[in-house]
């Protein structure tokens, strides 16, 4: 055992950080995919929405496209396009095969049961889903934006606070340092997973100031050797 104490510890790979990280924040995603879906489905099932059957979900998706073409029109372009592009061929890529249309047929072969509401409106929010990762896709230079600031800041101050003789806390920087990866993956995960309609600047913003702060205060309380 006292060997395996002396034993000097492995070198943290940023590279492969950053691949972890990517992958938990896709598995993430489409974890909040199924939770959108189950929500939706258990709404239908003991009419928690005002709407019945698919038609709760496609308005969430008509309310939201709708947000996109009045508040980010110049931002990106034409947003309502551009977001129903993606979409369809997402849709495509996982639902057409060689020219055969899955989902349509699987609705088409339950069109006399009770289960089309059901799978129209699992297909409504993963339409929805790609809507909304559209969204964060092209909101992520705000994040960075932002981030860069923080570790700018952060840095500088934390130069002036060790001339300054200001002692170091490496309880602190391991507190702020392990939040930014929650936080990160956190917008996401509600973002997506939300069974109502949300505007995403609601969820984005703060999320991207609480981005910040960890990042700003982890730089500024940044110990060498905690």
């Amino acid at each position: 055992m006292a060997e395996d104490r002396d034993l000097p510890k492995k070198k943290t790979n940023i590279i492969g950080n950053i691949i972890r990280f990517f992958f938990y924040l896709l598995v993430w995603t489409v974890i909040a995919l199924f939770i959108n879906i189950l929500i939706e489905i258990l709404g239908i099932l003991f009419a928690w929405w005002e709407l019945p059957g698919s038609a709760h979900s496609l308005q969430m998706l008509r309310v939201e496209l709708g947000w996109l073409n009045r508040d980010f029109h110049g931002v990106l372009g034409s947003p309502t396009d551009n977001a129903v592009r993606f979409s369809s061929y997402m849709y495509n890529l996982f639902f057409v095969w060689f020219g055969y249309d899955i989902a349509q047929s699987i609705v088409d072969s339950s069109a006399n049961t009770g289960y089309v509401g059901y799978i129209k409106a699992s297909l409504n929010i993963t339409q929805l889903f790609f809507v909304r990762v559209f969204v964060l896709t092209f909101s992520l230079p705000i994040f960075l934006l932002f981030a860069a600031m923080a570790l700018v800041d952060g840095l500088m101050k934390r130069e002036l606070r060790r001339f300054g003789g200001d002692r170091e806390s490496g309880w602190i920087w391991h507190r702020a340092f392990q939040s930014i990866k929650p936080l990160s993956i956190a917008p996401f995960v509600l973002y997506l997973a939300s069974p109502w309609s949300i505007h995403p600047t609601i969820v984005i913003l703060p999320f991207v100031l609480m981005i910040s702060y960890a990042i700003w205060l982890s730089t500024l309380k940044f110990k060498k050797y905690a």
